[in-house]
């Protein structure tokens, strides 16, 4: 393929289905907004970006034949006869490959031809031991170097490719090469076709098998290299995929895994959320999360390093933690770390939703600024691979190896590392479960039913505890995000597994207590979540730890300590409390070397509970966001679903192939006509935005409707009225010049 105005040839010959069959392959050309004519697809889908995108989904079958398609098309400079690939290819039978190929819109068949895309056209085959063609190494010479080959070959200059083609008379002619050329030349052959300088191989190089390069190298053409191979050499080609084992792990056993997994994660989410709301979490300076913040925040929650940094990474990526860049500190001063906090305008999810935030953010993250995201590719594909096998099913084999074969191009170093992370954050997320996908991951693969997967999922939480007399409470199975932050609050979480325990003591009550709840308030609460009556121990532990909660109090003033006087006594004769300083200025009062802050944790470790109350002896709580969240999260409506190749087929071919070209300035003289020629340079500002692709606002005063404001981009020019996408409603809409008012307030401030 030489041309996108060639493929858009192709495009326009294909009936509904052959094009749904493309726009399948390659959904990226789908991406809003949605290409209006074929000829727009054509051109995406010969942009580099989309083929390097659709090279990483081919198999390793499909790599070997496009290869052969690729060597074969730079030696013949032309449209490749198909018998010339089965031939490199052993003989396979390769036309399913190559009509796989040309679905991707990577080449297209021509009868018994094959026309590649001019984007994969190859010059070089250093990857596969070979060097360039011949008719490229003879095009760098002069007439007079050309002349002088072919009077040593006995054939005329024009011959020359056409002789270096014939393999039965390179080696015929190889055969009379001195025997220490022949060595070198074989060597040469069997994988290195380029070295550098230029080795005594005068006989190499006066006929042919050798040629200088304009780096001073020596290079073997690609000819030579396969007729030194052998007439019998080929290409690998492996069209069967490697035999696995497959293991049966139990479907009911691994739902109740995926329930557990899933609503612990909601738990290890709700938990960060809360932490960050209290105190910021802070970043390392290039805007990271740190292993140290990362063992933190599992230390304080109970959870492992791994879940931590997953519900973090998610949570940020979804949106629910937002980056803080701190100010441009003075001169001399120390800048303040990044940190992490909840968007104060976004309402928390409710659990369903929540998690499916985490699943879809997981499976599409943020695309990186450049490159491919290897890692979500890797993710998707280990999905996909074992979703083929039947519920509760798993492999014992190499998943990597089965990976290899299916995604051979995708560019990392490390594909095992990458597919066992990809596994391991599946069962972190109740996607994988032993090994097996489960009913999400399978709703998660194929788009339908995820809302009721996710409800049915979180819906088997556990909304009770059970309680017993030795101050413990057990929640069999996984707990609910609501249960499980009022014991998080109250206890200490103990035990996970299949059952999560949390245990009650002075030091955890006392911590609902500093954050204001009161004696009541809190045994209502726990009354609430328990399966049975509380017992009397810990209605007595909540009861003494509120009668003693308040009974040293400090002060804000550097500090001041309050109390009775036998107490006061108590603490100032403390030999743990020497740090403070403490020192007696009446019956009721002591006073404090060390901060508020730091006299509260030393009164707290030494087992006493004081409070903290403001210079004017009102208690002090931590600080609670009071703000409304604007912002609540919703389910993916019809426009956010992906696009229907099928339906978009049927409607590019009804559509004419090729349209306008918006020429520079074309929109403002229109739009002048429509102000009577009196466009403001603001106005005037719009409509070159418009044209150079960036999104702006204007009215819309269609008749007989309230005036709408709408952002657009993309226009195309139909005499009075203007085709244009629009953001808001994902879709395009033709608008009559007459009625639009370029809006004055304001212009989109990213590109579509």
């Amino acid at each position: 393929m030489t041309t996108a105005e060639e493929l858009l040839g192709r495009l326009a010959g294909l009936d509904r289905d052959g094009l749904a069959k493309v726009l399948a392959h390659r959904p990226d050309v789908l991406a809003e907004p949605w290409p209006r004519r074929l000829d727009v697809v054509a051109a995406r889908l010969a942009s580099p970006e989309s083929v390097d995108e659709v090279l990483l989904g081919l198999s390793l079958p499909l790599t070997q034949v496009l290869r052969a398609v690729q060597l074969c098309d730079a030696l013949s400079q032309g449209p490749v006869p198909l018998d010339d690939v089965r031939a490199l290819l052993g003989g396979a039978a390769v036309e399913s490959s190559v009509d796989e190929l040309a679905e991707r819109a990577l080449l297209w068949r021509d009868g018994d031809r094959i026309v590649l895309l001019e984007v994969l056209q190859r010059n070089s085959f250093r990857a596969e031991g070979l060097g360039q063609p011949v008719a490229d190494l003879l095009a760098d010479l002069t007439t007079i170097q050309r002349a002088r080959l072919a009077r040593n070959l006995g054939v005329p200059p024009a011959d020359l490719v056409r002789y270096f083609r014939d393999g039965d008379r390179v080696r015929a002619l190889f055969a009379t090469a001195p025997e220490q050329t022949r060595k070198v030349l074989r060597d040469m052959a069997e994988g290195v076709p380029e070295v550098d300088g230029m080795p005594p191989l005068g006989w190499a190089l006066d006929h042919g098998f050798l040629f200088g390069t304009y780096y001073g190298g020596t290079a073997m053409p690609i000819e030579i290299s396969l007729a030194l191979r052998g007439a019998d050499h080929r290409l690998p080609f492996t069209p069967e995929e490697p035999e696995y084992a497959v293991t049966h792990v139990g479907t009911e056993a691994g739902e109740a895994t995926s329930s557990a997994a899933a609503l612990r994660l909601l738990d290890r989410v709700s938990a960060v959320l809360d932490l960050a709301a209290a105190e910021p979490l802070p970043l390392l300076k290039d805007g990271t999360i740190g292993a140290r913040l990362i063992k933190k925040v599992a230390k304080d929650t109970g959870a492992t390093p791994a879940e931590i940094e997953l519900a973090i990474d998610l949570a940020a990526q979804a949106g629910l933690l937002l980056a803080d860049e701190p100010p441009v500190p003075r001169r001399g001063q120390k800048a303040p770390p990044p940190t992490l906090a909840p968007d104060p305008d976004l309402a928390r999810p409710a659990p369903a939703l929540l998690y499916r935030l985490l699943l879809t953010t997981w499976w599409h993250p943020v695309p990186p600024d450049h490159g491919t995201d290897v890692d979500a590719f890797v993710r998707r594909l280990v999905v996909r691979l074992l979703a083929r096998l039947e519920p509760g099913a798993a492999l014992t084999g190499d998943l990597t190896h089965l990976a290899e074969w299916h995604a051979p191009l995708l560019p990392t170093d490390d594909l095992a590392a990458s597919v066992e992370a990809a596994v391991a954050e599946g069962e972190l997320l109740g996607v994988l479960a032993h090994g097996a996908v489960t009913a999400t991951g399978r709703a998660l693969l194929s788009g339908d039913g995820l809302v009721e997967v996710t409800g049915e999922l979180v819906a088997r939480a556990r909304t009770t505890a059970l309680f017993g007399t030795d101050l413990t409470a057990i929640v069999p199975g996984s707990p609910d995000a609501r249960l499980a932050a009022l014991l998080d609050r109250v206890g200490d979480r103990e035990a996970q597994g299949t059952a999560t325990s949390w245990r009650f003591s002075p030091a955890s009550v006392r911590r609902a207590f500093d954050h204001g709840a009161t004696a009541a308030e809190l045994l209502a609460d726990l009354g609430a979540i328990a399966a049975g009556e509380l017992p009397q121990p810990l209605v007595y532990l909540v009861n003494d730890v509120a009668r003693r909660h308040g009974e040293v109090q400090v002060l804000d003033v550097a500090s001041v300590v309050v109390g009775e006087p036998a107490m006061l006594a108590e603490l100032a004769a403390h030999r743990r409390l020497a740090k403070l300083g403490l020192r007696s200025v009446a019956p009721t009062v002591l006073t404090s070397t060390v901060d508020a802050a730091g006299t509260l944790e030393a009164l707290r470790e030494a087992g006493y509970a004081p409070t903290r109350h403001a210079p004017d002896g009102t208690i002090l709580l931590p600080a609670r966001e009071q703000s409304e969240p604007k912002a609540v999260l919703r389910d993916a409506d019809p426009g956010d679903l992906p696009p229907d190749p099928a339906d978009h087929a049927e409607r590019l071919l009804a559509a004419p192939a090729s349209g306008p070209v918006l020429l520079r300035g074309q929109l403002a003289r229109a739009m002048s006509d429509r102000y009577a020629g009196r466009l403001t340079p603001k106005q005037q500002q719009l409509c070159w935005q418009l044209e150079a692709g960036i999104p702006v606002d204007v009215v819309y005063r269609a008749a007989e409707a309230e005036p709408a404001r709408l952002v657009i981009a993309y226009p195309e020019l139909d005499g009075d009225v203007l085709d244009v996408w629009s953001l808001g409603d994902h879709a395009y809409r033709r608008l009559e010049l007459a009625r639009i008012d370029l809006a004055q307030t304001s212009t989109a401030l990213s590109r579509a």
